[in-house]
């Protein structure tokens, strides 16, 4: 019944039921790509919620790794914050992370444009799934609710 992260958790119910998971090189699984930062951020937001739902279901899944967005959307609105009173400390980490994936880009593709949409893209995925950690955190773990997803009907639009 889940939307988001099904295969995730047919690989881990697989795994539990005592099958062996293997790599087969030559397999291909196709993934639908969203055309625009809108469509990618209703997806990465619908991937950050599905994190805690396979979270319920298998606990021992949720890795250190998975609360990196949610932190990169705390130090977004801390260093915004701390800029109104002219702090500039949390704000210089952020420009410096920025600077980071733009050099990166640019060195990789030897492309400004990329290097612009690269710091672009991952804000958009930092905060969608970040955000959509944050709010399914809260209401699935904080508040016990029930699983939920975003954007039923309207996301491929």
């Amino acid at each position: 019944k889940m939307r988001f992260g099904e295969d995730l958790d047919m690989s881990m119910r697989i795994k539990a039921s005592g099958f062996k998971a293997g790599l087969i090189k030559d397999a291909f699984v196709y993934h639908k790509r969203r055309t625009d930062f809108r469509k990618f951020f209703k997806q990465v937001y619908n991937s950050g919620i599905a994190r805690i739902n396979l979270y319920k279901r298998h606990p021992d899944t949720l890795k250190a790794v998975h609360f990196a967005p949610a932190l990169f959307v705390c130090l977004l609105i801390l260093s915004l914050t701390s800029l109104i009173f002219g702090f500039w400390f949390f704000a210089g980490l952020v420009i410096i992370y920025f600077i980071a994936v733009f050099l990166d880009a640019f060195i990789r593709y030897k492309s400004l444009k990329i290097a612009i949409l690269s710091m672009e893209a991952v804000l958009v995925q930092h905060l969608a799934y970040g955000t959509g950690f944050i709010i399914s955190f809260w209401k699935r773990i904080i508040l016990k609710q029930p699983e939920f997803v975003a954007y039923k009907k309207n996301f491929y639009k």
